[in-house]
């Protein structure tokens, strides 16, 4: 057995001094608080970025074709895309392809009774996934696209029904702002509420066929196509994968560089600039509060430093005993900071007590991710490197006289 190790064991359970016991508490507390804060941070930050980016996603999937998406405003002329040369099909046909769903965006007025006001309505056909759609729909249901003729059912927010006053079944009149003004009747078959203030304000979802009469375009032409992916990994890359399939005849661009979803994702990039500042600044008291333990720890041992020292126990080995010492206790730290973090996450999973503004973080509630990977690194990570740094503070151990220390009282 290592001697080091078993001279660490016997003394770590041996009665401290009131100091000493008070600091070594501290500093389990200490550990066991930096791992905590260190998981909560990791799996909040996760837990937002992947909420957020599943709604995005769900407005506009993870490329497009057609870099127009909420940039087209009331008025501006827009040139379809035409796939006359079957590029879509051959896209579709890729291995990491799930779907690809033409669509067409226009401004137009929406009336219900009294109440009037603009919105952007998004044409989409039968092709396109409601799946995200599906799990915040609440009230209603999904329009029907399948239908030989023209559907006249259309999405609505929750936002947009409150401010029409309207429901699920009501009947609106859109109005197309154009010479001449063009009135289509239609029904409302669901409300939705994303969260996404920003997006739920503006966007009502139609059968892509009522635009295309109204702008008098072709079956086959589109503002833009939507391509939803089967993972997440590498979407530039795909992007341009799909670019070269297209012959750059079009523009595919992932969801990340869309002028108007970048400042959301950037955003989400500072929040994980916020976690590495707590990450180093929780390694970093763990570390201080340790160094002072050891070195409390040092000079209440100094006398039996020195005796062992004298029996031939060279420093490096005495070093050993009080690093491997602070190990014990850093894993017993380590222990109940998992408790602690995993704990008030799962609480947080289950009963969802810690709410959020969804105008200001697009979310109601705070999300919880269990990135079990990283949490593992956490722990490994806070381990090894309080450990080695164990090493500095007890240098002051070469500097003891075994003669003068056994005199110490």
């Amino acid at each position: 057995m290592n001697l080091s190790y078993f001279i660490a064991k016997r003394i770590s359970f041996q009665q401290q001094r009131s100091i000493s016991t008070l600091m070594v508490r501290l500093a389990i507390i200490s550990i066991a608080l930096s791992i905590s804060v260190m998981e909560i941070s990791l799996s909040l930050v996760q837990g937002f970025e992947s909420a957020i980016r599943e709604k995005v996603i769900g407005f506009v999937s993870h490329i497009q074709i057609g870099d127009y998406g909420f940039l087209a405003s009331a008025g501006t002329e827009i040139e379809p895309l035409k796939d006359s040369t079957g590029v879509i099909d051959k896209i579709r046909k890729e291995p990491y392809v799930e779907s690809v769903s033409p669509y067409i965006i226009k401004w137009a007025m929406i009336e219900a009774g009294q109440e009037m006001e603009v919105f952007m309505l998004k044409g989409i056909d039968e092709n396109y996934d409601f799946n995200f759609f599906k799990k915040h729909l609440k009230e209603g249901k999904i329009p029907d696209l399948k239908v030989e003729n023209q559907s006249l059912e259309v999405l609505i927010s929750r936002k947009q029904a409150e401010l029409l006053k309207v429901k699920a079944g009501d009947k609106l009149t859109i109005l197309f702002i154009q010479d001449p003004i063009k009135r289509r009747p239609v029904k409302i078959a669901g409300i939705y509420d994303t969260g996404l203030e920003e997006f739920d304000r503006v966007t009502v979802f139609c059968d892509i066929r009522l635009l295309r009469k109204v702008m008098k375009w072709e079956e086959n032409e589109a503002m833009g196509f939507e391509v939803d992916l089967k993972n997440t990994d590498d979407l530039e890359g795909k992007a341009t994968a799909i670019n070269s399939l297209s012959g750059n005849l079009w523009e595919a661009i992932p969801v990340t560089q869309i002028p108007a979803y970048t400042p959301i994702f950037d955003w989400l990039k500072v929040q994980h600039q916020n976690v590495w500042v707590i990450l180093i600044l929780m390694i970093l008291v763990a570390v201080i509060n340790m160094s002072s333990v050891v070195l409390i720890m040092i000079i209440e041992r100094t006398q039996m430093i020195g005796v062992i020292n004298a029996l031939g126990l060279t420093h490096r080995k005495i070093q050993g005993i009080f690093v491997w010492k602070m190990g014990l206790l850093m894993i017993s730290g380590i222990i109940i900071g998992n408790i602690l973090g995993l704990g008030a996450l799962f609480l947080q999973y289950q009963f969802q007590f810690m709410k959020l503004d969804p105008e200001n973080y697009f979310l109601d509630v705070v999300p919880v991710a269990w990135v079990w990977s990283r949490f593992i690194i956490i722990n490994v990570s806070a381990l090894i490197i309080c450990t080695l740094t164990m090493f500095i503070p007890t240098l002051i151990i070469t500097k003891i006289s075994p003669s003068k220390a056994i005199r110490f009282q």
